[in-house]
């Protein structure tokens, strides 16, 4: 059996694939080594994934994951998967690699990732190029839950919001400064509090301000990303993540205005991922 992981900064998906046949689906917190340890990504396998599966059964683990960019974290992540399979031939890549396969299996194309985080590469069909580095949530993430985040609290704590979407987001929430402030710089993963207000987002996208955020960031994302690539009007460009999906409409109007044709949007890249295992490696 094949164990297929796609882990972004908040979630991870965990597929059993025997043969064809997809046997399970199980779900935990997000891995990214970047916010977490080899502790704390055992006791997240010990609690909530190894219960469900018998460990001798699995004869590969797959593990795609944001933040596995380097040969130290992929490493970590390698080797407190190996805590609990241990006669399993363990795999760690980068996400991008993970998107990139589901987008376009062994073709060639420009993926890009717009969740949480953000990132984008050039994908040959076997290897990925990336013209810039993904800087996470302080440096970068243009385009994705944390930036937008970013972009309206900013707004909100600068009193630049207009008033009826104040009013609305203090009768939602109800944060004090104080409240803001401790999420960003003395709890865990401030990422995922930035991103989280894409639930507030969401429901008032009709509004013109919010409108004009939402294209502000991908154009930002484009800026930063796609148009650093050769030909990339020429290109397939694929995309996979929550916010590409949920506000596909916006993303596909500043494509159009940049001359570039989006050929998939998908909200997780495992199903792709599956049935690229089926028939790989």
């Amino acid at each position: 059996m094949k164990l297929i992981a796609d882990s972004g900064s908040t979630k991870t998906t965990w597929i059993l694939l025997e043969g064809n046949t997809l046997k399970s689906t199980i779900n935990t917190c997000g891995l990214n080594p970047y916010f977490h340890n080899s502790e704390s990504v055992e006791a997240v396998i010990r609690a909530d994934l190894a219960p469900y599966l018998v460990e001798y059964q699995v004869k590969e683990v797959h593990f795609y994951g944001a933040g596995c960019s380097t040969t130290y974290n992929n490493n970590m992540i390698a080797d407190a998967i190996r805590v609990f399979f241990r006669n399993s031939q363990v795999f760690v890549y980068h996400d991008i690699l993970g998107a990139a396969r589901a987008l376009f299996g062994n073709d060639q194309g420009i993926a890009c990732i717009l969740g949480t985080g953000c990132n984008s590469c050039y994908f040959d069909g076997n290897n990925t190029f990336s013209p810039i580095d993904s800087l996470g949530y302080l440096f970068g993430d243009e385009g994705a839950g944390s930036y937008l985040g970013k972009l309206f609290l900013g707004a909100y704590l600068k009193k630049e919001l207009p008033d009826d979407l104040r009013k609305s987001f203090d009768m939602h929430y109800g944060y004090t400064l104080e409240d803001i402030l401790n999420s960003l710089y003395n709890k865990p993963s401030p990422n995922r509090f930035l991103a989280s207000f894409s639930l507030f987002l969401s429901p008032n996208r009709e509004h013109p301000y919010i409108q004009q955020l939402l294209l502000r960031s991908f154009q930002d994302f484009f800026d930063t990303h796609i148009l650093k690539y050769d030909d990339y009007q020429k290109t397939n460009i694929g995309f996979i993540g929550s916010i590409a999906q949920c506000y596909s409409e916006f993303l596909l109007q500043v494509a159009k205005r940049e001359h570039v044709s989006i050929t998939r949007i998908l909200s997780s890249p495992i199903e792709g991922l599956v049935d690229y295992h089926k028939t790989d490696i």
